[in-house]
């Protein structure tokens, strides 16, 4: 049974066309039955006219299999038409030549025209109209198919009697079955609606769960691009002081430093510091770079140790903020005026717990967290830059001075040596003036031996 009444459906129909030849199915078999009605009742009461309820069978069976060959609009249309052209056959052989129509079987051929609406959807607009057409076709020429044919029956019991009621009720319940049928897909159209409208819902939440989800996703994607932008711009700038540590030596690239470091984090000017020991007891910051400073006034600077915040920086070995700078602090000089800076910090420079020097920059803006590890960092590797570039230029100095040490050796020795040339020659001058005088006693000794014989 279940093959019967699915005969047809494919998944390539839309869903209305499958609901439609599922319903053409189950017509088919409540027509096969009808006509099996008629035929037992043509057996008994009207044996001349029992073939045409076998053909009603028949062609209905025929439709399900024009379904099942794929050509369920063929067979919606015969369904359509089947029984009340039954009805038409037997309404005209059982009314003779001079009686009128039977009503009560007008009755069942006008109940029977709601069954194309049962069968074809309105969204056919070829079969549906087709189908009603022949349909009323078929009704409107009754009295011709009541004139054309013949048949010696009786029709009182059409007329009167219980068969009489019996035909009424049978239209009516036509009728009724076919307002059940739409009413049936009526309902099952609301349930699958209200299923369709509970899986929207369903899926709505879902979509707002996987929106929430996916907002959350790109929050985190977000912060951490934003975290990785932090990261970069710290490394780049590392990567950036790191290559003038790598291509600058001596006293000078101080100032280069403090203007790249300036530039890169946007501040408008800032100040080095660095230790001097003159004395073991006598510990000064020198300023060594600076950049947007007042030159006049500021480039020969000296803080003594625990000096304002620069030296303060210096004891604590932290770095200090300050977000609320008096106007009298620092001066920035700018397109629009002398203004104080809103945001000065001061780096403390560090390599092995000792403190080389002190870092600071003054803004009009506040730094980030991210900056400020950046400056922290940057203070380290500046001063282990620091450390082994005072060792550096301690040992260039010591090579100098021992190299100024060698030559005034070799200065000297070549004037020692000059000397002693010098003292040679005289002592062999004196030699040959000390060999000359013998000679010349020795003559003279000799002269005055002769002499004496």
């Amino acid at each position: 049974m279940k093959f019967i009444l699915s005969a047809g459906i494919s998944n390539d129909y839309k869903k209305y066309i499958n609901d439609k030849i599922r319903i053409s199915n189950q017509v088919a078999l409540l027509m096969a039955s009808v006509g099996l009605f008629y035929g037992i009742f043509s057996i008994i009461f009207y044996p001349s006219l029992t073939v045409y309820p076998v053909f009603c069978i028949l062609f209905s069976f025929g439709a399900i299999v024009l379904n099942y060959l794929g050509l369920h609009h063929i067979s919606r249309f015969v369904l359509s038409t089947l029984v009340i052209l039954l009805a038409y056959v037997y309404h005209g052989f059982l009314v003779q030549p001079g009686e009128d129509y039977i009503t009560s079987m007008y009755m069942i051929e006008f109940s029977l025209t709601v069954i194309p609406w049962v069968l074809i959807d309105i969204r056919e607009k070829i079969l549906l109209p087709i189908s009603l057409f022949a349909c009323y076709i078929l009704i409107f020429s009754q009295n011709w198919a009541n004139s054309a044919l013949s048949m010696e029956l009786d029709s009182t019991m059409f007329r009167e009697g219980w068969l009489n009621l019996a035909s009424y009720v049978f239209g009516v319940l036509i009728l009724i079955f076919c307002l059940l049928f739409m009413q049936k897909k009526n309902v099952a159209s609301e349930v699958e609606n209200d299923k369709l409208l509970a899986d929207i819902h369903d899926k709505n939440a879902e979509m707002e769960s996987q929106q929430e989800t996916l907002q959350q996703n790109l929050e985190e994607i977000k912060a951490a691009r934003l975290i990785e932008e932090k990261q970069n711009w710290a490394s780049n700038g590392m990567a950036e002081i790191s290559e003038i540590l790598r291509q600058e030596s001596g006293e000078q690239i101080y100032t280069k430093l403090l203007r790249a470091i300036v530039k890169y984090i946007d501040a408008n000017q800032g100040g080095m510091y660095l230790v001097k020991n003159d004395h073991e007891e006598n510990t000064l910051l020198e300023l060594v770079a600076c950049f947007a400073y007042d030159r006049e006034k500021f480039v020969t600077k000296q803080i003594e140790i625990g000096q304002g915040l620069i030296g303060q920086c210096y004891l604590e070995k932290e770095m200090i903020m300050l977000k609320e700078v008096p106007e009298a602090y620092i001066t920035i000089t700018s397109g629009l005026g002398d203004a104080p800076p809103t945001f000065v910090a001061i780096v403390p420079l560090i390599h092995d717990e000792q403190v080389m020097g002190v870092m600071e920059v003054a803004l009009f803006h506040d730094l980030e967290k991210y900056q400020l590890d950046f400056l922290a960092k940057l203070g380290e590797s500046i001063a282990s830059f620091i450390s082994v570039n005072s060792l550096n230029i301690q040992t260039k100095t010591l090579l100098e001075q021992s190299q100024l040490q060698m030559e005034q050796l070799r200065a000297q020795e070549e004037e020692m040596r000059q000397n002693m040339e010098e003292l040679q020659a005289t002592q062999e001058e004196m030699q040959r003036k000390e060999q000359e005088y013998i000679q010349r006693i020795e003559e003279l000794e000799n002269q005055e031996v002769v002499s004496e014989k």
